[in-house]
């Protein structure tokens, strides 16, 4: 009983505030709420689509997708060309650094490092690689949230190789590889029918959870993102911290918005991952 007492109020711990700032938010949204309260409006939610927030989650969307992709395609080939390499203690240690670089310290260096003005341009210009600075590729605040992601996978696969690495040796899929090849299974055969699926149902909520950690992130955006479309998150605080007062009902909007839409696509994901794991 004192187990499922501090179970359930844990849960709610976690779960009230969320509701109580999801509700507020749809109050301010519809007008029942803040400043301009002024009884039952639409007129905020009806802006959403007039403005950019479908355009800045389709964005957020692909910055989440493109940095989960990388950083699990990463770990998989490391694991799977140089898991001996992890063995060793320091090396295997040496994962753990990049778990320690604050997110806003490491948008910081990429933005020194990649930017038109930064450390590498210059050197490319002084090696004679570029005549002039602007040839340098734009990686940082480009239309394609480069440096965003690549900051994104360097901070995310060490920690999905030392997951993969420990689920790895806890399936025993060393055992299985050397059953499946006794019995005339091919290494590709292995790979892709054996090790993969196991891996990738152990690491599912893992990925779930950080593609909506990843849609959802600030710091690293707002430093290293372009001025336009934002990320999500990005775009909610610079409606609320403007000077006019109109863009603080559809900030709201914005928020419940995005709100549902996680709670809609994690708890789909979920569901499909139950269904999967039942059969």
């Amino acid at each position: 009983m004192t187990k499922k007492l501090l179970i359930t109020l844990f849960i709610a711990g976690c779960l009230v505030p969320l509701g109580l700032a999801i509700g507020y938010s749809l109050l301010y949204s519809v007008g029942l709420a803040g400043l301009l309260s002024n009884g039952v409006t639409f007129e905020h939610w009806i802006a959403l689509f007039r403005g950019e927030f479908l355009q800045s989650i389709l964005y957020s969307v692909w910055v989440a997708a493109a940095s989960t992709l990388l950083a699990m395609g990463i770990s998989l080939t490391l694991l799977f060309t140089a898991r001996r390499l992890f063995r060793s203690r320091n090396l295997y240690r040496a994962l753990f650094l990049p778990l320690t670089i604050p997110p806003i310290v490491l948008a910081f260096v990429i933005f020194q490092l990649y930017s038109g003005s930064g450390l590498f341009s210059r050197l490319a210009f002084q090696m004679g690689f570029i005549s002039e600075i602007q040839q340098f590729p734009v990686l940082v605040q480009d239309p394609y949230a480069t440096g965003i992601i690549m900051a994104h996978v360097f901070l995310v696969f060490p920690f999905f190789l030392l997951v993969l690495l420990n689920l790895y040796e806890h399936e025993k899929l060393d055992q299985i590889e050397a059953v499946a090849s006794s019995l005339g299974a091919g290494k590709r055969t292995i790979l892709l029918h054996l090790q993969l699926p196991v891996l990738l149902r152990g690491m599912f909520p893992l990925i779930a959870l950080y593609f909506i950690f990843f849609m959802g992130a600030y710091e690293i955006p707002l430093l290293l993102g372009q001025s336009s479309p934002h990320m999500i998150s990005v775009l909610i605080l610079e409606k609320l911290q403007r000077y006019n007062l109109a863009n603080i009902p559809v900030a709201h909007s914005m928020a419940v918005w995005y709100a549902v839409l996680c709670i809609a696509t994690i708890s789909w994901l979920f569901s499909r991952y139950r269904q999967k794991v039942a059969v």
